[in-house]
């Protein structure tokens, strides 16, 4: 009976042994692939990263005038995103989520300039207000139904002007519930009303 179960004892052993052994073989086999994966996917992330200060240098170019006038401001956010925050007077009529000729001219250099985003880059248009009520007239309930029809009018002209798919367009709305001034002063309240256009990568 003792021999016995030395013997199974000893089997038991070898194919443990066997077991880690083989382990060890597929993983050093293995290891070269995975590097190289690791390696392919940090080029592809640093390049995607190039692309994205890329587009966001296009986008300072193009929209220097408007930047000098403090109607548009750009800034990064992450190493794969950027913002862009434009006034809502740059882009509509007071009350309105027509865009106004200056507006589709604006939205039409933001897209050239996205020409230069990685290809998986998507848009995030953000859709803002100040705390005043719609006015009845404008024939929006309030100012969440307002906020979001002006992103929504951004990301349409983004679609069927400019030709960009929409399946890189999200849109949010926020009305006055994430204010970047006091809403007490007009100027405040001009610098709460505003589109904030997010591009980013993943």
């Amino acid at each position: 009976m003792l021999k016995w179960l030395i013997m199974v004892g000893f089997m038991l052993s070898l194919t443990g042994c066997y077991t880690l052994d083989k382990e060890h073989y597929e993983s050093v086999v293995t290891t070269p692939s995975k590097i190289e994966k690791l390696e392919k996917t940090d080029e592809q992330l640093k390049q995607e990263i190039r692309s994205i200060k890329e587009s966001l240098s296009n986008m300072e170019h193009t929209m220097e005038k408007e930047i000098s006038a403090n109607d548009v401001e750009l800034k990064q956010t992450s190493p794969q995103k950027f913002m862009v925050t434009v006034k809502e007077q740059l882009l509509f009529n007071s009350g309105s989520a027509d865009l106004n000729p200056q507006g589709r001219e604006l939205i039409a250099k933001f897209a050239k300039a996205f020409e230069k985003a990685p290809a998986t880059a998507h848009i995030r248009v953000v859709g803002h207000s100040d705390n005043r009520p719609v006015s009845k007239s404008s024939g929006y309930k309030d100012n969440w139904a307002l906020s979001a029809a002006r992103a929504a009018a951004v990301v349409r002209s983004l679609i069927w002007g400019e030709d960009i798919a929409p399946s890189r367009m999200h849109i949010e709305a926020y009305a006055d519930t994430q204010p970047i001034a006091e809403n007490t002063t007009e100027e405040g309240r001009a610098k709460n009303r505003r589109i904030d256009l997010f591009v980013e990568q993943g």
